[in-house]
């Protein structure tokens, strides 16, 4: 399944379960994030899912990737990877460009405990550094996931990847 492509058609007035059912009939498992034009098909309702309809067409690519739950810790770590860079369009951001405390570039910041900011380019990179956990840069205090990130989804994934990886301390 890695870097392959699948074909398929769906049916004339398709659903969101349309989707679903198409991706768990190529790959034999529903355990799968769907995204198209950079946002993730799926249950949120009828208004938002006809919003993203706009965008499929015959011959647009929906890319497939695999939830985390399982795997290699390699797979979690791209997985994490993957989901971070959505996450960090979700993510609020100074709403005046920032000197970033890593870089020390002025760049759209996002903004942790004890006033400390950091880029979202340098984020990732310091985010992984630290464990896939979200540590300021000051106190270097570890923050609770839901007081940095958005969507509900990354938040268990990152709670899953920690409970993982603290088998391996």
């Amino acid at each position: 399944m890695k870097g392959s492509k699948h074909s398929g058609q769906p049916k004339e007035g398709y659903t969101v379960n349309d989707i679903k059912q198409l991706v768990k009939d190529k790959f034999s498992s529903d355990n799968f994030r769907r995204m198209v034009n950079g946002q993730e098909i799926q249950d949120n309702g009828p208004v938002k899912f006809a919003e993203l309809k706009k965008f499929i067409h015959s011959n647009t690519a929906i890319y497939v990737r695999q939830r985390m739950n399982i795997g290699s810790d390699m797979e979690s770590h791209n997985t994490i990877l993957f989901a971070l860079q959505d996450e960090l369009r979700e993510m609020s951001t100074q709403s005046i460009d920032s000197k970033c405390m890593i870089c020390a570039e002025k760049k759209q910041c996002l903004k942790f405990c004890c006033k400390s900011i950091i880029c979202t380019e340098c984020f990732p990179n310091y985010f992984i550094q630290h464990r896939y956990k979200p540590t300021c840069l000051i106190c270097h205090e570890v923050l609770v996931p839901e007081t940095c990130f958005k969507t509900s989804q990354f938040i268990r994934s990152l709670v899953q990847l920690n409970k993982r990886l603290s088998h391996y301390i």
